[in-house]
């Protein structure tokens, strides 16, 4: 360990800086690109001179060159670890957002999004991120990822605002500038010091010694208190990777879809750009909340049950939408939406748990085939239909459905589950 991380961790466990610093890379990217879209999403209608459809081919084309990269990016991250990963793709999309200021048509902005911004994204955040927390904890799994996960809504809040103030007062090619540099000057740095497991300073998960065998060759304890470790192909022939590969997809390609659509479903029910985007911060400021709070209580109880239960919020704000002509359902989109978006990181969570450290980016690539299918066909499917009915009541209709099915596989998850709470052990820093 060099000096540096052994005086940070003798007073503090490594791991807890590392989840700040990756929070940060996840704030930044997620802030822009995910919670963010929605804000460039009429301008550059206007701007550019083309159809809903079209716009939301852009987000629905880079979900999906993320789902056909995911499984590689999984097993580079699993390699080389994820440092280089973050370090690569934050260079990539920060760089790509400051040339599509320099673009003059539909078609090239597709080109410089998808294949440079997307590219850097979906290789430099969630992917190694949650690598990360999820090497550095196991009891504690549940926290970690609700932290990184509210970092996302940390940055969204923010960055939505920002974004709309920048794009429509100077429009969204400086707003796309401003954004990459941000990018660039938050992530950058903060992904240097990152580690990518505790084993390699000398330390355990959790800031914990284990109960079983030293680490072995791959830089994991063994037999860490028990917790499961699947190879790649030994997880493919469980029915369970299977469940959480549909159950994700489900959830994943509605979630996408109306945030992507978030600010033009609003406008449809009559509410005006501004007044939208100040929800998208409403929406981002519950999911820290939700997010933590499910993270902690995630550690403690069942992760499958509450994703299942997480969806039901959603779903009854979606159909307050479709049903009610009052102002107040207009806050019942955020709301709802900020719930689901708090169980989020305990999705990604439940791969570990049923299938250990050893290749978590992988099998969570793996899974982001199906997510990146999903949220391609989705966003698309919102926009084709509202170009031709002028409405989104089908669409939400068809949502209600999807969500309906993913909670009922999440609740199946439950009775499958191997989560338990594990016995307390000593803390090195204790």
């Amino acid at each position: 360990m060099d000096p540096l991380s052994r005086w940070i961790s003798n007073r503090v466990f490594y791991g807890w800086w590392l989840l700040f610093l990756c929070s940060l890379v996840v704030a930044a990217g997620s802030g822009i690109l995910y919670h963010g879209f929605t804000v460039f999403f009429l301008p550059l209608k206007r701007d550019l001179g083309v159809s809903s459809a079209a716009i939301s081919l852009l987000y629905g084309a880079a979900r999906l060159e993320g789902g056909a990269e995911g499984p590689l990016v999984g097993y580079l991250i699993d390699r080389f670890g994820p440092r280089i990963m973050i370090l690569v793709g934050t260079v990539l999309a920060g760089v790509g957002l400051i040339l599509l200021s320099a673009v003059d048509s539909f078609w090239s902005f597709f080109f410089v999004y998808i294949f440079i911004v997307s590219l850097g994204f979906n290789a430099g955040s969630f992917h190694p991120v949650y690598a990360v927390v999820n090497n550095w904890f196991i009891r504690n799994r549940g926290v970690g990822f609700a932290v990184t996960g509210a970092a996302s809504s940390v940055g969204g809040m923010v960055m939505a605002p920002l974004l709309s103030y920048l794009i429509l007062g100077y429009g969204w090619r400086t707003g796309a500038v401003i954004a990459g540099v941000i990018m660039l000057v938050v992530a950058l740095p903060a992904a240097i010091p990152i580690r990518r497991t505790p084993e390699l300073l000398g330390l355990y998960p959790d800031g914990r010694a284990p109960q079983g065998r030293p680490a072995s060759a791959s830089g994991l304890a063994q037999d860490t208190d028990g917790e499961p470790d699947f190879t790649v192909g030994e997880a493919l022939r469980t029915l369970n990777y299977w469940l959480l590969f549909c159950s994700i997809t489900l959830r994943v390609l509605v979630t996408v879809a109306v945030t992507i659509h978030f600010i033009p479903l609003l406008v449809w029910k009559g509410m005006d750009e501004v007044g939208s985007a100040y929800l998208v911060s409403l929406f981002a400021f519950g999911t820290i909340i939700t997010t933590l709070l499910t993270g902690w209580v995630g550690d403690r109880w069942n992760k499958s049950l509450l994703c299942s239960m997480g969806i039901i919020p959603m779903v009854l704000g979606m159909m307050a939408l479709m049903l009610s002509q009052s102002p107040a359902a207009l806050y019942a989109l955020p709301i709802g939406l900020a719930m689901i978006m708090g169980t989020v990181p305990l999705n990604w969570a439940l791969i570990g748990d049923f299938f250990g450290r050893q290749s978590y980016a992988t099998l969570r690539g793996i899974i982001g085939i199906g997510t990146g299918l999903g949220t391609f066909l989705s966003p698309i499917y919102a926009g084709w239909v509202f170009d031709r009915s002028g409405s989104y009541f089908y669409i939400l209709l068809t949502f209600i459905i999807i969500h309906l099915i993913a909670s009922f596989l999440f609740a199946v998850l439950y009775r499958r589950s191997p989560q338990k709470r594990l016995p307390e052990t000593p803390s090195i820093h204790q």
